[in-house]
């Protein structure tokens, strides 16, 4: 073998997990460049090893893919998870007291910002913006909910968007302001009304903004070993100029900064919107927006909003609001008249789908596509899910529909599961919420994503994560509600999740997601074998080493 053909890098004497089902252990990883041109026993790699290798002694360490995150918003995720933090929050009086203190620590600022509350705060009382106007009423403050999907507002903040009793809501039923009988806004914002606010605020949007969000999150994504993500949507200042967060990344791509790859989504939230015309931008942004490192390859659509606010469509009436299953425009035709020509112009369709109503709707839409022109090799995917009703399990694996999911969200995340208990009632709750670990079993291409803003930041760990569902509660978390054991998963279904099943999504799965010959050398060191690690500890185990694209972006300790 010529010295150009030896190894730069050669891992060895580890417990080397490598997704692949043919092989999945191996001792030794040789690297040449970007690419893995090894994968075997010790002995076996001694024959990559030349004068200018390095080679690097585990020590019984374990080695495995990086992390690929199916869901996210990194680039523009941490502009929902600024200023005070409501978590934990008892009541209302206690978070206006949190907020009254932040705002009296703080008298230079000149917008309040917060997050983390939750509709179960207020109790029956709902947020009121005159409840913030008597903290402060000369400056605004605007406080985003614990998923970042709602807002709470003072009446200053009103007054620098312009919103008042005549200003129509985005759209109606699915994205408005919560009135009083007069319509005039009550202080509370539900989906798109909320980013309405917070876009007129400056709170969001521009390229100071999420320059700095990328250097606040993306050296977080390598410590935790991720090399690769989903983008599901950025805001710069609106969804549709997003690009302006695409051109960031290629700024850091091209400055050698990047520490993972990108694939990207163009986002539609409005129904009555024209497809066409939004496909085309669609085109522009994957024909301008193609390098190595980052792509946009799919459309992304919002079909319904959360159930903690009842704009998640359901299939039948609330059981705490019997007057209201949920509103949306996004129905089963007007859905195929999106996927269908984004589908033949060679596009993903990933749908935010959060009740089981909107499921149903869009398995509807995709079938009758599928129907008339076959799968057309896509890998679309509807995203959170949060109930899906059983019969439409099988559904998913015939259509050729994946599934994105957040694991913390399997569990009583923040409370959300006993918010659901009261909102649907025990019998659908148990029937219905967070069943995903079943589409595994059938077949179903299953991946996770931490989905910040609607987690914290310090919760994008996929180690966080996977404790979650493999442990049945958050880390640190002392509460007995826990979902059902069936619900949880195995530690190989959550590494399968995270790895290459999410390569496979983001159609990487030649390239990334299991160690292979020929694939890209993104992996990452652990200090500990998982597998010998006890649930209640994964996520204390520390990534010591992440190379994305044959680079070492992290490296938490020499490992020689």
């Amino acid at each position: 073998m010529q010295s150009s053909d030896l190894a730069n890098l050669i891992f060895r004497n580890g417990h080397i997990y490598t997704l692949n089902p043919k092989r999945p252990w191996a001792e030794a990883v040789a690297v040449q460049g970007k690419a893995i041109v090894y994968v075997g026993s010790d002995y076996g790699v001694t024959k990559w090893i030349g004068h200018s290798t390095q080679v690097i002694d585990l020590k019984g360490r374990m080695l495995m893919p990086g992390f690929i995150d199916g869901h996210n918003h990194f680039v523009a995720g941490a502009f929902a998870k600024r200023g005070v933090n409501l978590l934990g929050a008892k009541n209302k009086a206690d978070a206006l007291a949190r907020i009254r203190e932040y705002v009296q620590a703080h008298p230079e600022k000149n917008l309040y910002l917060g997050f983390n509350w939750t509709f179960q705060m207020f109790g029956r009382t709902d947020g009121k913006r005159q409840d913030l106007d008597s903290v402060c009423q000369d400056k605004p403050i605007f406080l985003f909910s614990e998923d970042s999907h709602n807002g709470w507002f003072n009446t200053k903040t009103m007054e620098i968007a312009g919103i008042n009793q005549h200003t129509p809501d985005p759209i109606p039923g699915s994205s408005y302001f919560r009135r009083d009988a007069d319509g005039m806004p009550t202080g509370i914002s539900i989906e798109d009304a909320t980013m309405q606010l917070a876009m007129a605020l400056g709170v969001i949007g521009g390229k100071a903004a999420l320059q700095e969000t990328m250097e606040q999150i993306f050296p977080l994504l390598a410590k935790n070993g991720i090399t690769a993500y989903h983008d599901m949507g950025i805001f710069a200042p609106h969804l549709s100029d997003g690009y302006l967060g695409f051109e960031l990344l290629q700024e850091w791509e091209r400055a050698g900064k990047l520490p993972c790859r990108v694939v990207g989504v163009y986002g539609e939230r409005d129904a009555a919107n024209d497809p066409a015309s939004r496909l085309q931008l669609l085109k522009d942004w994957n024909w301008k927006y193609r390098s190595e490192l980052v792509k946009v390859t799919g459309l992304k659509i919002w079909a319904d909003g959360t159930y903690l606010s009842h704009t998640g469509v359901q299939l039948e009436l609330y059981a705490d609001q019997p007057n209201t299953c949920g509103e949306s425009d996004w129905t089963t035709e007007t859905l195929v008249k999106w996927i269908e020509p984004a589908h033949l112009a060679g596009f993903d369709v990933h749908i935010h789908t959060d009740g089981d109503g909107a499921v149903r709707r869009c398995l509807d839409a995709f079938e009758i596509v599928a129907k008339k022109h076959g799968n057309l090799g896509r890998r679309s995917a509807l995203h959170h899910t949060y109930i899906i009703h059983p019969d439409d399990l099988p559904r998913f694996k015939s259509i050729g529909v994946g599934v994105n999911a957040t694991a913390a969200w399997f569990v009583n995340y923040k409370g959300d599961y006993e918010e659901a208990l009261r909102i649907f009632g025990r019998e659908k709750t148990e029937r219905e919420y967070a069943i995903q670990r079943r589409l595994m079993s059938l077949g179903v291409n299953l991946t996770f994503g931490s989905d910040i803003p609607g987690t914290d930041v310090e919760e994008l760990a996929p180690l966080y994560q996977m404790q979650a569902a493999y442990e049945g509660h958050l880390p640190g978390d002392t509460s007995t509600l826990q979902p059902p054991p069936d619900r949880l998963f195995t530690l190989e279904e959550l590494l399968r999740a995270y790895t290459i099943n999410g390569a496979y999504q983001m159609h990487l799965e030649d390239k990334i997601g299991s160690l292979e010959v020929g694939k890209l050398a993104d992996l990452i060191v652990l200090e500990k074998n998982l597998f010998d690690v006890p649930k209640d500890q994964l996520c204390n185990v520390k990534v010591l080493l992440t190379m994305m694209n044959g680079r070492v972006t992290h490296e938490q300790q020499r490992l020689n």
